[in-house]
């Protein structure tokens, strides 16, 4: 018989006959149950991820580093990585992922320029857990990285009195003049003639000796400009910068000028010296300039020419030029007074809170410098300092603050930018008259010369006054911060300049002070009553200066003394007492403490019209200030008139005991201080 298997029915979907065939495997063991999956081509595909790509600069165009930030509308895994971005215009820095979404790239534009940076994401560059690529994107964003040029004037020629120029070798004309071009503006005015030497130039000079400001050169700092105008393009300028005490010590350099008839800024680079001439060695005091036009080239070769010259610049540093002046005299008349730690006889450095390893070293850039280093230790109070004095008592010569000067320039090394420092000054004799500000380093591990202007005290502290006396420094680095919050650190300080008082023993009207110093034209001594020895010697602890030696006899009245006078008729240039600058200061060395001092000022035309008063000797055979305050006159004599002229001064050592009490001695007076008419 045959046996018929049966079609089956023409009618069977396809989806029955699946679900036939899932029975079926299941009835014998095999498969799940369930239909089986759709074919491939049935599938939805993704979109592309998408990147959107900020930045953190709300401001238009930026100024330093810009971080990137990448936000992505579905999860990349790691699959995005700094290689993904391509950047323009800048340097990739640090990239982190914070998710599979979102990631950060800090990049740094180009330095000292102005452009755009262009961040860029690559199309496929980063996928999605279904492996789809990603879609292209790109941000970008201005910047402006131009460095500014800091620059610190030292001849504008808009001084008074003028700067002094000296001309040679054929640049003998040269004159200070209006700017041709700006009727408002003052020029050097320099004609180098038709028979003119090739080496032809003019020294600028505003200080002593033909010099200008002590030029704060370090191993960054090698740069000065100046303005120029020509009657040509394409010649040579020569700056030539010394040493005014030693002309051996010099560096030169040249720029070239590029503008016919016009004004332009030439920068001068002493880091790369001119052919045959020493190199920069910024150890060395440079505090000479001499500038050469068309360096070089004879006047007879081009006829003479007429240039000028202004705004002579140092550049990359912001300080106030002074004259130098070395010293702690107070002398001679110098606009400034330096202490170099170059001295023969070396500054004292007293440390305090944690920053007493302070000593005199040699500079850490290298030559024959010397330098003041400090060390504030890792358990250093936040007010760890350092007192620098050369005069006893943790004196300095007195500082001639006035209406106009009120700034104190140091140049200062630090291991880090960002650190204040404080330079706090005081009386020697009475701390609680101070007056503190601060300046900020920035720059790590070089020499700048910073500015403390203290008509702007530091907060909380007192403000500067004009009447007081102030002959003590200090400065604190890192001020406000404790050692053991940034480890031991090592400053290093050098040129503390501030403004001289007016010097000389005449020193004239408008000043704050005048001084008399015993430098120079000696003061006339007169003794009287036993203390007729009374000369000017050499300071017996300081053979660089110059003091009064008065012996009080063994046979001196009780009120022996000296006059000490610096014009005709035994007189001083009138005292400006007012009200608030009634004390005299004066430095003094006596063979024992305890003693008083007793002060006379007094009409040199009418003896009647006078006022005394005293102060006590506390250091034996030692330089102390003693201040001399007339408000308090001594008892029995008159009080002080603000309307009366004191133009006579005399000075009793230990008034009172005869020299039989005491037999002969030896006592010295230096930098009597007193206000200036007028001030």
């Amino acid at each position: 018989m045959t046996t018929r298997r049966p079609s089956p029915p023409s009618a069977l979907s396809s989806a029955s006959a699946a679900a036939l065939l899932a029975l079926t495997l299941a009835a014998c063991g095999g498969g799940s149950g369930e239909a089986p999956p759709q074919q491939a081509g049935s599938v939805v595909v993704s979109a592309a991820p998408v990147v959107t790509i900020t930045n953190n600069v709300t401001a238009e165009t930026a100024t330093g580093p810009i971080t990137f930030t990448f936000s992505f509308n579905r999860d990349v895994g790691t699959s995005f990585t700094a290689d993904d971005v391509a950047v323009t215009g800048g340097t990739k820095g640090a990239f982190a992922r914070a998710s599979g979404t979102s990631a950060t790239l800090v990049v740094t534009p180009t330095v000292d320029s102005v452009g755009t940076v262009q961040v860029t994401v690559a199309a496929g560059n980063v996928t999605d857990a279904t492996g789809t690529g990603n879609a292209a994107t790109a941000a970008s964003k201005a910047y402006n990285t131009v460095i500014p040029v800091v620059r610190s004037a030292l001849v504008t020629f808009q001084e008074t009195p003028a700067p002094t120029l000296i001309g040679f070798g054929g640049a003998e004309d040269a004159t200070v003049v209006t700017d041709p071009t700006d009727a408002t503006n003052k020029v050097a005015k320099i004609v180098k003639s038709g028979t003119a030497e090739l080496w032809a130039g003019t020294t600028v000079a505003v200080c002593p000796s033909d010099a200008i400001a002590r030029l704060p050169f370090s191993s960054t700092l090698t740069k000065m400009s100046a303005r120029v105008w020509s009657p040509v393009a394409g010649i040579p300028v020569r700056l030539k910068v010394e040493n005014s005490a030693d002309g051996t010590q010099s560096v030169e350099t040249e720029a070239t000028v590029t503008v016919a008839s016009g004004w332009q800024t030439l920068v001068f680079d002493f880091a790369t010296p001119a052919a045959g001439t020493a190199a920069l060695n910024p150890s060395r005091t440079y505090d000479k300039a001499s500038i050469f036009f068309n360096f070089g080239t004879t006047g007879a070769a081009t006829g003479a020419r007429t240039y000028y010259l202004d705004d002579l610049s140092f550049v990359g540093s912001s300080f106030t030029a002074s004259c130098p002046s070395t010293g702690g005299g107070g002398g001679g008349g110098a606009t400034a007074t330096t202490i170099t730690m170059d001295e023969a006889s070396a500054p004292v450095l007293t440390g305090f809170g944690g920053a007493e390893d302070a000593t005199i070293v040699a500079d850490p850039a290298g030559g024959t410098n010397k330098v003041a280093r400090v060390v504030k230790s890792g358990t250093a109070e936040l007010w760890a300092g350092t007192t620098v004095s050369n005069l006893p008592g943790l004196a300095i010569a007195p500082i001639g603050f006035s209406a106009t000067a009120k700034t104190i320039t140091v140049r200062v090394w630090s291991p880090a930018a960002g650190v204040p420092v404080r330079l706090k000054v005081e009386n020697a004799a009475d701390g609680t008259k101070s007056v503190e500000t601060e300046a900020t380093v920035t720059a790590a591990n070089t020499w700048q010369t910073l500015t403390f202007n203290f008509a702007s005290p530091a907060a909380g502290t007192a403000a500067l006054d004009l009447a007081v006396t102030y002959n003590k420094a200090s400065i604190f680095f890192n001020f406000g911060t404790t050692g053991a919050a940034t480890g031991a650190r090592t400053y290093y300080f050098e040129d503390v300049s501030y403004p001289a008082v007016a010097s000389g023993g005449g020193g004239g009207s408008g000043g704050t002070t005048t001084a008399i110093n015993f430098e120079g034209t000696a003061p006339t001594l007169a003794g009287f009553g036993g203390a007729e020895d009374a000369t000017v010697v050499t300071d017996p602890t300081d053979a660089a200066n110059k003091v009064a030696k008065i012996v009080k006899s063994g046979t001196a009245e009780l009120w022996a003394g000296t006059t000490i006078s610096t014009g005709a008729g035994n007189t001083i240039n009138r005292i400006g007492f007012a009200s608030g600058r009634t004390t005299i200061t004066a430095r003094v060395w006596s063979p024992a403490a305890g003693i008083p001092v007793r002060m006379k000022v007094e009409n040199a035309a009418d003896s009647t019209k006078s006022v005394e008063t005293e102060a006590t000797v506390t250091t034996a055979s030692g330089w102390q200030t003693l201040s001399f305050n007339f408000a308090t006159q001594a008892a029995g004599t008159a009080a002080l008139d603000l309307a009366a002229t004191y133009n006579r001064l005399s000075v009793f050592f230990n008034f009172g005991t005869t020299g039989a009490a005491t037999g002969a001695r030896t006592y010295y007076i230096d930098d009597i201080v007193y206000p200036a008419s007028g001030s």
